[in-house]
């Protein structure tokens, strides 16, 4: 397989009179310092022990949800997906990608929705545009009680069965195990698909997850795990000296350690902002932990942020190069893009806009990626960048696997947990104890008193 992904470390590099980079001298001790974390992150991988390997046994389940994407294609007119967070976050970085953002104004059936808020406005719209009777449901659920997805299932089951919609035409994503999802499934006698057990919402976009809408709209599944599995096989198989996720995480550790607490994904495509989006979540709440895995309060964790190039050099790049030094900036570009256009030689007599005849979009493009990181570097912001083959199925799954064990090598440097979310358990608890979740009712009149005490410290001003 030709390359899919290249990666640019050098940028991360300047010489140690500016403490806002690693020094090429820093940069030949780091095998030192992180090499044992480094070889033990290989074997998790080569040994199938981490977590996020488990996407690459979902290859046996491909024909199955080939054949359900079939089914649902020729017999509905629209596919709606019900899910947050990891359970809609990589299926909409497929379908941009692959399909582009007005892939459901282009006449083909069936359209793919995916409503990811608990939105009633947003919910009432897509009432408007869809018909219940002809519109499949996909609910997604890691847990099965994700309460924001699960009210909106509530509602357009509701809605589905009341057109006269074939209940055993839903398709319920969840875990195995033994909750409330799983048994109503059981009841409606519905399509049933199960997410391994280990592999966390956030890296479940290579399992049915990802795949079953993937392959609605056209993508080929098994070519978005084959790229995952290209990068594992790098991983597991390039020393340490050679290895870029290795020099990556390692670069990143330390000049997080170095104050540079903010992580920039520039996309240099609108086709990667929706990938943008995925990365953040992954990041965030993979590395942001408040204790180590010895106990130790640590707060660690950079903050992920997502920008559109060339968009956004009209926006926040301003404060990117002449704010706080805080951040590391990270940018993706597609060397090969399909539907290239040339520039004609209109307005030739005026220097503002003859120089663009002969150019190429993509072209200027990619020259404005390059000036931009040129002058971010220029002005002491360290920077990297992952440059994609094209847009291809591969391409995706391999960028997607590459950021998964980025993220997992570097909480092994942080000594913290990446699968967990302690974070946000709390507010799931609070939500689920004021709306009535009987197992929460005991801690119901806590919240209440706890929510009297916070109104009553609000400071607000009416204009």
């Amino acid at each position: 397989m030709q390359e899919l992904i290249s990666v640019d470390v050098g940028h991360l590099l300047k010489e140690q009179s500016d403490s806002g980079f690693v020094s090429p001298a820093e940069y030949k001790s780091l095998g030192a310092k992180y090499g044992d974390a480094f070889h033990a992150f290989q074997a998790s991988q080569r040994d199938r022990q981490s977590p996020m390997t488990l996407s690459l046994g979902e290859e046996q389940n491909i024909p199955g949800l080939k054949e359900l994407a079939g089914e649902l294609s020729q017999k509905y007119d629209n596919i709606l997906v019900l899910g947050i967070g990891g359970s809609a976050l990589g299926a909409r970085a497929i379908m941009q990608f692959m399909q582009g953002p007005y892939f459901n104004f282009c006449g083909r059936r069936p359209r793919l929705f995916i409503l990811d808020n608990l939105d009633p406005t947003l919910v009432t719209q897509m009432e408007q545009i869809t018909d219940p009777a002809k519109t499949a449901l996909i609910y997604i659920s890691k847990s099965g009680s994700t309460p924001e997805t699960a009210a909106l299932f509530i509602h357009f089951y509701s809605r589905y069965r009341e057109a006269g919609g074939d209940v055993k035409d839903i398709v319920i994503c969840c875990d195995q195990a033994e909750n409330g999802i799983n048994r109503i499934a059981r009841e409606l006698g519905c399509r049933l698909l199960h997410i391994p057990h280990h592999l966390g919402g956030r890296y479940s976009v290579l399992s049915p997850v990802g795949f079953l809408p993937a392959e609605i709209i056209g993508v080929d599944s098994a070519a978005l795990l084959a790229g995952a599995a290209a990068v594992h096989q790098y991983i597991i198989n390039t020393p340490l000296e050679e290895n870029v996720l290795f020099a990556l995480g390692a670069c990143l550790f330390e000049l997080a350690n170095r104050g540079k607490c903010i992580h920039v994904l520039f996309n240099y495509s609108s086709l990667l902002y929706e990938f943008g989006l995925w990365f953040v979540q992954l990041w965030a709440e993979s590395v942001g932990k408040r204790m180590s895995l010895d106990d130790q309060v640590v707060q660690a964790g950079t903050t992920p942020l997502c920008s559109i190039g060339a968009t956004d050099q009209h926006s926040t790049l301003q404060l990117f190069k002449e704010g706080p030094a805080d951040k590391v900036y990270g940018f993706v570009k597609i060397e090969h893009m399909p539907g290239e256009i040339t520039l004609g030689a209109e307005f030739a007599g005026e220097k503002e806009y003859a120089y663009f005849a002969g150019h190429k979009m993509g072209e200027q493009l990619h020259i404005e990626q390059l000036a931009t990181e040129m002058s971010l570097y220029g002005a002491g912001r360290p920077c990297y960048s992952i440059t994609l083959r094209d847009m291809s199925a591969e391409v995706l799954g391999a960028l997607f696997y590459f950021y998964e064990a980025l993220v997992v090598f570097s909480a092994a440097l942080w000594h913290i947990n990446p699968f967990d979310q302690p974070g946000v358990e709390e507010g799931k608890t609070i939500t689920y104890a004021l709306m009535g979740r009987e197992d929460y009712l005991h801690r119901r009149e806590e919240y209440r008193r706890a929510v009297e005490q916070y109104n009553r410290e609000r400071r607000i001003f009416r204009i």
